[in-house]
């Protein structure tokens, strides 16, 4: 299998967090998505990444619809509870760590602008969705078991480090009022999963 993907994409890195975490081998191809031809456009029509190509060519898309091929692809170890209640909390999880991700990449964009082009109205409506996740996020990891003593990541923490991890990169100023999700954060830096797909 081969994944396309870019260095800062937390949706890219749940994905490679979870390849990790069940052992699956993969090849990876970094993309750059500034590139007109950049080459997960022949795979993903909307040109975003993660893309993965499985073995017999077909394309899965994106990071969420990856995980649970991923999932069935290895059951074993399980990333997502199998009983009805668990799964449908880790899937929650996951949305709301996806949303945060959402919110910030678009913050950002909304910053590259020039100044006076920006959307000021926008960017604090943005940040209070960030703001209201981390909120959410940091109740919920409070009642994790944590990952430095699981043998397996489950989900609902590989899809928070890769939310958390990309504010802190993108608008670190977010999560000053979030201490014990930033020190859960840290304690995590050395898993292999989480270390060796940090940003470059």
């Amino acid at each position: 299998m081969r994944l396309f993907a870019t260095q800062t994409s937390p949706y890219a890195r749940k994905v490679r967090m979870v390849l990790m975490e069940k052992g699956i081998a993969c090849d990876m191809e970094w993309v750059d998505l500034r590139a007109s031809d950049h080459p997960a456009l022949a795979h993903n029509p909307l040109g975003k990444v993660p893309v993965l190509l499985r073995n017999d060519g077909e394309p899965i898309y994106d990071s969420a619809v990856i995980v649970q091929f991923l999932e069935q692809f290895r059951p074993d170890p399980a990333i997502i509870p199998h009983d009805p209640e668990g799964r449908l909390r880790a899937l929650r999880s996951e949305a709301l760590s996806g949303g945060i991700m959402d919110a910030t990449v678009a913050w950002v964009q909304e910053q590259r602008r020039s100044k006076d082009c920006q959307d000021q109205a926008l960017l604090l409506r943005l940040r209070g969705k960030v703001v209201a996740g981390l909120t959410t996020l940091q109740q919920e990891s409070a009642g994790w078991t944590h990952g430095r003593d699981l043998p397996v990541l489950p989900l609902q923490q590989i899809a928070a480090v890769a939310a958390t991890a990309y504010v802190d990169l993108r608008a670190p100023d977010f999560l000053v009022q979030f201490p014990d999700l930033v020190a859960w954060l840290h304690s995590l830096h050395d898993r292999p999963s989480v270390a060796q797909t940090e940003p470059q």
